[in-house]
């Protein structure tokens, strides 16, 4: 990964041949965007979202004819409006040097993008509500199943854009800081990551949203897991911790990570848990060495 960090940072036509031909790999793009940001600014940062954008401007614009195609139309608008935060976040970052204030903005703004989403890409949401409806009917048939278990909503549809806005901004700009650190600070990312922790106040107001939110109905559940976003995060970095700090080991952590994969409700509240417990308690200096607390 540092041979690519350092091709990116070699130029500008390296830089935009990685952000174009990077959409053919994950997160490989707007991570792109986030590292020239974040070293170069906002204007080198953009120049390069421009070529990143436009294998999905040309992709958005050839769906409109293409009756199969449509559907997919505001999976590639997402796509696109995930680059434009990836610079305003990678210069949150730069101004604040705070991962708590950078990940809250990229889940507020990726909640007022998705309502934005919803008001001028009415139709495209109206075509994913339908495909989502025709899919789940066809599997409730195969199964034999009275009535249908679920029936996607607009607000259903428009929480999961926000949760996978948010997900990918912050998730691409922490591959971002990776790179950053191997060309600048090699080492900095980890002793960066292993510290994020959440204020007690943010972290109390996130949990009690989410507890709201878990008991409206099932159209606000991508809503509620967008509130959980920062916790679950927090609880990540503080799991990163404890394995270095009690030499558990990489499979430890892999362990953790498919576990959040295939049981998320109960990987995730774990995690949740973690994450808010750290930010009133501070866990990581009850369990340091003796010689290392401060107070």
């Amino acid at each position: 990964m540092r041979a690519l960090a350092e091709f990116i940072m070699r130029g500008r036509t390296q830089a935009c041949a990685v952000a174009f031909l990077g959409n053919f790999l994950p997160f490989v793009s707007p991570a792109t965007v986030g590292l020239v940001t974040l070293r170069k600014g906002s204007n080198e940062g953009l120049l390069v979202l421009l070529w990143a954008a436009l294998p999905l401007v040309a992709s958005y614009y050839s769906a409109q004819g293409n009756e199969v195609s449509q559907g997919n139309g505001l999976l590639t608008f997402v796509s696109l409006l995930s680059l434009v935060m990836m610079v305003v976040a990678a210069n949150v970052l730069r101004l604040t040097r705070s991962w708590q204030w950078t990940i809250l903005m990229s889940m507020l703004a990726a909640g007022v993008i998705a309502q934005a989403v919803g008001l001028l890409l009415g139709a495209e949401v109206e075509r994913v509500i339908a495909k989502l409806g025709d899919m789940i009917a066809e599997i409730a048939a195969s199964q034999n199943a009275e009535q249908v278990p679920l029936v996607p909503s607009s607000s259903m549809v428009l929480g999961a854009v926000a949760l996978m806005l948010s997900m990918t901004v912050i998730v691409s700009l922490f591959v971002s800081r990776w790179w950053q650190a191997l060309l600048c600070n090699p080492g900095g990312f980890r002793e960066e990551f292993h510290s994020l922790r959440l204020d007690s106040l943010i972290a109390g107001i996130l949990l009690l949203t989410l507890t709201a939110g878990l008991m409206m109905p099932n159209d606000f559940r991508f809503w509620a897991e967008l509130m959980a976003v920062p916790l679950v995060i927090a609880g990540i970095s503080l799991a990163h911790w404890g394995a270095d700090r009690f030499s558990l080991g990489t499979p430890w952590l892999v362990f953790m990570y498919i576990g959040l994969v295939i049981s998320a409700p109960v990987i995730g509240g774990l995690l949740v848990a973690l994450g808010f417990a750290d930010s009133l308690l501070n866990l990581r200096l009850r369990f340091a060495p003796e010689s290392d607390r401060k107070q």
